[in-house]
C-alpha cells in the first residue's frame, strides 16, 4: 500500500499541514495512522492530486496556482461530485432539510422538536428519519462551509476501510495466524500477533474487522480445507443419470457399517465392498469382508460380471485399493543380458484385470464424493436398513450412538461378557438378503426413477441382448491371475516363501521370467519368458518332504538326472564356439606337441549328437592318449553312465 506523507502533500499543493488535514477530512480523503504521522492512501486520493504528485517525484515542476484557484479547482464540490448516487441522494435531501429549517424562522430547537414530533415534513421523516439536534447543529455548520459536499455521507471511508490503520506486518500475522485449518479464533490470532509485535497498537475490534474483511473464498480455503472449500466455492458437473444405459457405467466403493459383529472371538465392525450401477443404482455386486482389499474388489466385480455381464466403464474414487497395479496393470523395468553380454534395461508389461475383462477404469477427483453421490445415498440406505437392524448398532457419531453401545465394546477387555452379538455368518446372511430386498422390493423416489425399483429400472434400460458382453466363468479364472517378475534358482521360482518348480525352468536358471499367479489355485504358477512366450506351469512345493520318504527321493532324484542329462546334452542344435576351439587346439599342443585334426573328432558334428546312442558312438571316434583328454573322457564316461 502506498503511502504519500502529510508535508509532502503540503509541499505539492503549496498549502500548509494543517490546510492538507482540513481539506482532506472535508472531501473524505482516505487514511492511516503510522505512530503520530497521517498518511494518506495515494491511490484513494483524486486523480488530479495524484497527477500533482507525480510529477512531484519525478523532478518536473507543478504548475503553481494561487491559493483561490488552486482550492476551486481541486476541491470545489468534490465530495458531492465522486460520491456515488446513494450518498449524493443522502446530501440533497438533508440539504432540502436544512432549507426548511431557513425558511421556518424558527431556532433549532424548536424546529427538531416540530420535526421529530409532529407530522409536518413527512416526505424528510420518511428519508432522513429522527435527527438529533446536535447532529442537525454539524449539518448546519458543514453546509454554510462547503455547501452539499459539507453534508455528503462519508460511509467509514475516512478511514480507508477495514484493516488500512494496520502495518503490513499486523496484517501479514493476523492472516498467518487466523488462515489455518485448525481454524484458531479471531481472538486467538490477535493475542499472536500482539504477543510477536509488543509495540502494536492494533485493539482486538480494528483485527477482527480486517479478518472478516478477508474474502470468503480465502478463509474457506486455508480454514476448511480443500474438500469443504471445493464444496462450498468452486462448481460441480450436473450429472445426466438418464444419458446412460444400464451396465454403461458402474461405481465402486467399500463401506463400514455401524455395527459390530462376532468375528473369531472379537468385536468388529464389518466392512462391504459394491459394485452399482449408476443408471438404476442397483448393486450388481458385492463382497462383505472384515477388512477392504483389492481382493474384495474382484469378488465383487466377479459376481457383476457372472450375474449381469461385463460393464463398459468403472468409476472408482481414489483409494489404494482400486490403484492396485494388478488390477489396472503395470510396467516393470528389469535388467537382462544381451546376446553382446551387456546389461541392458527392458521394460516388461503387466497387463491388469480390468483390462484383460474388457472394462475401462475411471478415476474421481480425491476426496470428492458428489461425483459418485448415488453410491453414497446408499450406503445410507444399507446402515438404515441393515446396521441399524442388526441390534448391534454404535451409531455413527457420539450424537447417534445408543447407551447400551458402552457396554457392548466394554466386553472387548473382558470387563463384559455379551452372549447376542450377531456373529460374522449372521451379518453375511443378513447382508446377502437385505441388498436384494432394496434392489427388488424397496421404490426409488428419485426424478429419473419414477417410483420404479432399482432391479426394474435397470431391466428397462438395459440395452439390447446382442450388445451385452457376457463373461464366462473359464474366462474370468483366466483373467484372475497376478503377473510378477521373478528370477529362476535352484529350486524354480519363489514367491513368498513358496517354491515352484519345473524342469523347464532349468534352461532359464539365474534369468528373469513372467510368472502369473492364480488367485483361485495357489498351488500352481503359470511361467512366460519376459517376451511372453510360454514356458511351463510350475508346481508348489514339488521337492518339499511329504512324510513318503521313498517318493520324496524318487522325485527328486529322477528331477536332477534330468536336469544333468539336460546339462550335458544341450538342446542338441547347441555348436562349440570359435574361441572353444582355439582353447582346445592349444592345450593339445601343449601336452602333445601334435597338431590333432579338428574338435569335430572329439563331439562329432551337432547333427550326430541327437540321441544317446549318437552320443556314444561319437565318443568311440576320439583318441585320447593325453593326460588332458583322459580327464575329459573320465567327465564324459560319468554323464554316460548317469545317463
Amino acid at each position: 500500500m502506498e503511502t504519500v506523507k502529510t508535508k509532502e502533500l503540503a509541499e505539492v499543493l503549496g498549502l500548509s499541514r494543517k490546510g492538507v488535514i482540513e481539506k482532506a477530512r472535508k472531501d473524505g480523503w482516505a487514511f492511516v495512522y503510522r505512530g503520530n504521522s497521517m498518511l494518506f492512501v495515494e491511490n484513494r486520493l483524486p486523480a488530479d492530486v495524484r497527477f500533482a504528485v507525480a510529477l512531484y517525484r519525478s523532478g518536473k515542476p507543478v504548475p503553481v496556482q494561487n491559493e483561490e484557484k488552486k482550492d476551486a479547482r481541486l476541491y470545489s464540490g468534490d465530495a458531492f461530485l465522486n460520491a456515488g448516487e446513494k450518498a449524493q441522494g443522502e446530501a440533497t435531501w438533508r440539504a432540502a432539510l436544512i432549507r426548511e429549517y431557513n425558511n421556518s424562522g424558527m431556532n433549532v430547537a424548536a424546529f427538531m422538536e416540530v420535526y421529530n414530533g409532529c407530522n409536518a415534513f413527512p416526505v424528510l421523516r420518511e428519508k432522513l428519519g429522527e435527527v438529533s439536534q446536535a447532529t442537525f447543529y454539524r449539518w448546519i455548520k458543514a453546509f454554510k462551509e462547503n455547501g452539499a459536499s459539507g453534508i455528503v455521507p462519508k460511509y467509514g471511508m475516512s478511514r480507508g476501510g477495514a484493516g488500512e490503520s494496520l502495518l503490513d506486518e499486523e496484517r501479514e500475522l493476523l492472516r498467518r495466524f487466523w488462515l489455518k485449518d485448525t481454524q484458531p479464533s479471531a481472538m486467538h490470532a490477535f493475542r499472536l500477533m500482539k504477543a510477536n509485535i509488543p509495540y502494536s497498537k492494533c485493539s482486538y475490534q480494528t483485527a477482527l474487522r480486517y479478518l472478516n474483511s478477508l474474502p470468503k473464498a480465502t478463509a474457506g480455503y486455508f480454514r476448511g480445507g480443500e474438500g469443504r472449500f471445493e464444496n462450498a466455492f468452486l462448481p460441480h458437473m450436473e450429472q445426466d443419470i438418464t444419458r446412460y444405459r444400464s451396465l454403461d457405467v458402474v461405481v465402486s466403493d467399500h463401506h463400514c457399517l455401524d455395527c459390530v459383529v462376532l468375528y473369531r472371538g472379537e468385536l468388529i465392525r464389518p466392512w462391504i465392498t459394491t459394485f452399482q450401477d449408476l443408471r438404476s443404482g442397483k448393486v450388481l455386486g458385492w463382497c462383505p469382508c472384515v477388512k477392504p482389499s483389492s481382493l474384495s474388489i474382484v469378488v465383487a466385480y466377479y459376481m457383476c460380471c457372472m450375474r449381469y455381464g461385463i460393464p463398459l466403464c468403472l468409476l472408482f474414487d481414489n483409494g489404494k485399493d482400486y490403484h492396485a497395479k494388478w488390477l489396472n496393470g503395470k510396467t516393470e523395468t528389469v535388467t537382462v543380458m544381451n546376446p553382446e553380454g551387456i546389461d541392458e534395461e527392458k521394460e516388461v508389461e503387466f497387463k491388469g484385470l480390468f483390462a484383460l475383462v474388457g472394462s475401462d477404469v475411471r478415476f474421481t477427483r480425491t476426496y470428492n464424493g458428489k461425483s459418485k453421490a448415488r453410491q453414497e445415498r446408499y450406503f445410507r440406505i444399507i446402515g438404515e436398513y441393515l446396521a441399524k437392524e442388526m441390534g448391534s448398532y454404535v451409531g455413527s457419531d457420539s450424537r447417534s450412538r445408543p447407551e447400551e453401545a458402552q457396554l457392548m465394546w466394554r466386553g472387548i477387555n473382558g470387563k463384559e461378557q455379551r452372549h447376542d452379538i450377531p456373529t460374522w455368518e449372521d451379518f453375511v446372511q443378513n447382508a446377502e438378503a437385505m441388498i436384494e430386498y432394496i434392489n427388488d422390493q424397496i421404490p426409488c423416489s428419485s426424478d429419473y426413477m419414477d417410483g420404479k425399483t432399482r432391479s426394474r429400472v435397470f431391466a428397462e434400460c438395459l440395452p439390447p441382448e446382442e450388445e451385452i458382453r457376457h463373461a464366462s466363468k473359464e474366462m474370468l479364472q483366466k483373467a484372475l491371475v497376478k503377473g510378477e517378475v521373478r528370477q529362476v534358482n535352484r529350486q524354480g521360482v519363489t514367491i513368498g516363501k513358496t517354491n515352484f518348480y519345473n524342469t523347464e525352468l532349468f534352461e532359464f536358471f539365474g534369468r528373469k521370467v513372467r510368472v502369473y499367479i492364480n488367485l483361485l489355485d495357489d498351488r500352481e504358477v503359470t511361467c512366460f519368458t519376459l517376451d511372453g512366450d510360454f514356458i511351463c506351469t510350475a508346481k508348489a512345493d514339488y521337492f518339499k518332504e511329504t512324510g513318503k520318504l521313498d517318493e520324496d527321493i524318487g522325485r527328486l532324484t529322477g528331477a536332477r538326472n534330468k536336469l544333468t542329462q539336460i546339462a550335458v546334452l544341450g538342446s542338441g542344435e547347441m555348436t562349440i564356439a570359435p574361441e572353444c576351439e582355439t582353447m582346445l587346439d592349444v592345450a593339445r599342443r601343449a601336452y602333445t606337441g601334435n597338431q590333432l585334426e579338428g574338435v569335430e573328432n572329439f563331439l562329432g558334428n551337432s547333427s550326430d549328437v541327437e540321441s544317446a546312442k549318437d552320443y556314444k558312438l561319437a565318443t568311440k571316434k576320439s583318441t585320447l592318449k593325453t593326460p588332458f583328454m583322459k580327464g575329459i573322457n573320465i567327465g564324459v564316461q560319468e554323464a554316460k553312465n548317469e545317463q
